[in-house]
């Protein structure tokens, strides 16, 4: 007899947010059920269940509610085997303060879709985000992941902001892997696995643009043909 999943997520179909926590999932074989809501539409329940009204939201079987992905993740990485985090403790934290890194990139991203109103801001904030990633490539190891051979939960965060480069690189002639050939190889390494991949639907790209065509930017006015 199946039985009901002890965790119910809330999310929205290609949150980046969302998408680190359906990594973690997948890679632990932590089985869940998944509501997508739409953002500019959000219900009333989740406004009552969740103080930011954001997502993702994780509701546990015994009404335990948890909102926040780092929160989230750390949550799910805890409570179950094989962590997603190296067992050194400074090591942990290292991931942890590079992890909060990605988030400032991500904010770049989110900048672009939703407020940049001219070429030049976009340009400014891609050249911020090219700053960063030559940051982050100078910790690189030369594995095939950010720590070498085995996959961690810093390497889900990083893939879920690499998903957007197909999009953004075709807005500029900035090239966004430019002198960063480890992050290169880094990010194809983790574009195709399999959790990755499985995170958001095949039409992703779709997704991404009908979605950013629904906001109020210049990159919005855009034709992404």
């Amino acid at each position: 007899m199946h039985q009901p999943s002890r965790f119910h997520l809330v999310g929205h179909v290609i949150c980046p947010y969302v998408q680190r926590v359906v990594i973690l999932c997948t890679e632990k074989k932590i089985p869940y059920k998944r509501t997508d809501i739409e953002l500019d539409n959000k219900p009333e329940w989740l406004l009552k269940i969740s103080p930011t009204a954001k997502v993702p939201v994780l509701i546990e079987s015994n009404a335990t509610v948890l909102f926040d992905s780092n929160v989230i993740c750390e949550y799910l990485d805890e409570i179950s085997s094989d962590s997603l985090h190296p067992k050194d403790v400074t090591e942990k934290a290292i991931h942890r303060a590079w992890i909060a890194f990605a988030t400032e990139i991500l904010d770049c991203i989110a900048k672009i879709i939703y407020r940049d109103n001219s070429c030049s801001c976009v340009n400014n904030s891609l050249r911020e985000i090219t700053n960063k990633l030559q940051i982050v490539e100078s910790v690189l190891s030369e594995g095939e992941f950010f720590a070498g051979c085995q996959f961690h939960l810093v390497d889900a965060v990083y893939a879920t902001l690499f998903r957007y480069f197909d999009i953004l690189g075709s807005l500029t002639t900035l090239e966004l892997f430019s002198g960063v050939p480890r992050i290169r190889q880094w990010s194809e390494a983790l574009l195709d696995r399999p959790s990755v991949k499985n995170a958001v639907p095949c039409n992703y790209n779709e997704l991404l643009i009908t979605f950013i065509k629904k906001r109020d930017s210049y990159i919005s006015q855009l034709d992404f043909s």
